[in-house]
């Protein structure tokens, strides 16, 4: 009995075998791979070589070009194509900006009010500064050209014109302006009036390359401040306002894309200054603060950055 069972499990361990070969031969001659030894090894070395791809330096820096000495507290330029500073100073002091204020002022406008409505000028929108009067009282004139005034002529009855109408209409400019900054990150910077009169407002040129670059979406803002000259008129056509650019670089230096200034004895000379470079994409964002020449420092920097960087 005991030599029976053993033989009996001798041809199970035995027919097992055979299937065990069979079944291996079977799925081996089934199996058909399309690359040779040779590829296969190739592609498995390839397989740990990962691509290159070569990182974009452009513009590149000249080193042995001597940064160019300016006035101003602080300043920047930035280049929007390749979101980099090409110079900068001190540009997370927080100063006084005066009426680059009104950059934000009228993203606030285009955000929040139609450029066809009309605007009856009341009596605390008129010579707000205690100075020069831009605007008279019941005049009607379109929000389209109060941001005329507003850009060109830096007029800061236009600015209060705006706020006020924005008010009546239940919208605290103010507030308004000073959330635009949140949103934009801007947090250095704090808005206290719609003019840039108050100089216990403050930002940074860090923090208004950021209004600026994000203002560039609206051409209105740009192309209005880009004029030397204006005629502006009320609604009636019964008042001209014959306006004048504060921006003395128009026509001195090339491709600019437009500009503003700004002064109060506290924030002293201000400026910012859009411009492009030939057959590079992206604009210069330029930048003044607390300067005392801001034309000079602005024209400095930009003709520097031009010549110090290689644009191809």
């Amino acid at each position: 009995m005991p030599k029976k069972v053993y033989v009996a499990t001798i041809l199970i361990i035995a027919l097992f075998v055979v299937n065990f070969i069979l079944l291996f031969n079977n799925s081996r001659d089934n199996f058909v791979t399309p690359y040779s030894f040779e590829e296969i090894t190739d592609l498995r070395e390839r397989a740990y070589i990962l691509p290159i791809s070569a990182p974009n330096y452009i513009p590149v820096l000249d080193s042995n070009i001597i940064r160019p000495s300016i006035s101003a507290k602080s300043a920047l330029v930035y280049d929007t194509s390749s979101s980099r500073f090409l110079y900068d100073k001190n540009i997370e002091i927080k100063l006084p900006i005066a009426s680059l204020t009104k950059i934000m002022t009228a993203v606030t406008v285009l955000e929040n009010l139609s450029l066809d409505d009309i605007v009856t000028i009341a009596e605390n929108s008129i010579r707000v500064d205690g100075e020069k009067q831009d605007l008279y009282l019941g005049e009607k004139i379109s929000i389209r050209n109060l941001l005329k005034l507003l850009l060109i002529e830096s007029s800061n009855d236009a600015a209060y014109a705006l706020a006020d109408y924005a008010k009546k209409r239940g919208i605290d400019f103010v507030v308004a302006m000073n959330a635009k900054a949140g949103v934009l990150a801007m947090g250095d910077t704090f808005f206290s009036d719609p003019a840039g009169l108050n100089d216990n407002a403050y930002s940074t040129v860090k923090d208004l390359a950021k209004l600026v670059e994000y203002s560039l979406v609206y051409r209105e803002i740009w192309d209005i401040s880009s004029e030397k000259t204006a005629i502006v008129e009320s609604s009636d056509e019964r008042i001209k306002h014959e306006i004048r650019s504060t921006n003395r670089l128009l026509g001195l230096v090339k491709d600019i894309v437009g500009g503003k200034t700004g002064f109060t004895d506290g924030a002293l000379q201000c400026m910012i200054l859009v411009t492009g470079v030939s057959d590079y994409p992206g604009k210069l964002i330029s930048i003044v603060l607390g300067s005392q020449d801001r034309f000079g420092d602005t024209q400095k920097l930009i003709e520097w950055t031009r010549g110090a960087y290689r644009w191809k």
